[in-house]
């Protein structure tokens, strides 16, 4: 009821006001006056006769408001209905654009980490290709600098060759040279060493005439005779021993004074043929 009267105080108010009239109409319309009633005796009953237009005309006036009343309560009502279906509408809206707003700040996070995943690949692939291009230019590096060693060392050792073959040939022409002086100082020193042998060499007795040998000698610096030994003998013991002895006689035996020479008369061997 108190629901009924804060949502429709207007329409209440007028009912109240019409109720509160009728019952005037009524009681100003009735007597109420009392008789006094005594034993034996009777009073009349009195009568008025209401009018009934007036009454039908106040049942149509209060139908006429209670139909005004109902239809301001469906008007509020419908009023309230519109309210709360705009606020629905409102909140659908709002609702819609939240949804929206989320899946567009969900689609433009999505787009963003897919724009970084995209520039992380591409930073991945350009640091991988720039590392590879590095690579390859160490590489490149190190294998020009490994050739030019190569080149470097080919050529060191083709010039050390070539020094080598220059130092062989210069000993090569110096030993030729060496070994044809020395030669030739052989041819000069052999008659000699035979010549000095032989005046330190006593004939064994019974030997015969015509003998000769081919004796070893081997020398120090200075000529002196370390071993004498006949490598290719005359056919008789004594001789050759006493050719063996006459050499160690003889020691030292003359050399060329050239100190160069030397190493080619270290080991000698001559013809023994005595007179």
């Amino acid at each position: 009821m108190w629901k009924a009267v804060r949502e429709n105080p207007r329409a209440v108010t007028y009912a109240v006001l019409m109720h509160a009239g009728l019952l005037l109409l009524l009681v100003f319309s009735l007597d109420w006056t009392p008789d006094s009633v005594k034993p034996g005796t009777t009073k009349p009953i009195k009568a008025e006769l209401v009018d009934m237009s007036k009454l039908r005309k106040i049942e149509a006036q209060k139908k006429l408001e209670q139909q005004r009343i109902e239809a301001e309560k469906r008007k509020q009502q419908q009023e309230k209905q519109r309210k709360l279906d705009t606020q629905r509408k409102q909140k659908a809206e709002q609702e819609k654009k939240r949804k929206a707003e989320v899946a567009r700040k969900q689609k433009a996070e999505q787009e963003k980490k897919r724009k970084a995943e995209v520039a992380r690949k591409q930073k991945a692939e350009q640091d991988k290709k720039h590392k590879a291009d590095a690579d390859r230019k160490k590489k490149a590096e190190q294998e020009k600098k490994r050739k030019a060693e190569q080149d470097k060392q080919r050529k060191a050792e083709a010039a050390a060759r070539q020094r080598e073959a220059e130092q062989a040939l210069q000993a090569q022409l110096a030993e030729e040279a060496s070994l044809a002086r020395a030669e030739s100082a052989l041819s000069e020193y052999i008659p000699y060493i035979q010549e000095k042998v032989q005046n330190n060499w006593l004939r064994p007795a019974g030997s015969p005439p015509g003998l000769r040998c081919v004796i070893r000698v081997k020398l120090i610096p200075g000529g002196e005779v370390i071993s004498a030994k006949v490598i290719q003998g005359s056919g008789n013991a004594l001789f050759d021993r006493s050719v063996e002895t006459a050499v160690l006689k003889a020691s030292p035996l003359p050399l060329p004074s050239d100190p160069a020479l030397f190493r080619h008369f270290r080991e000698i061997n001559f013809n023994f043929s005595p007179g």
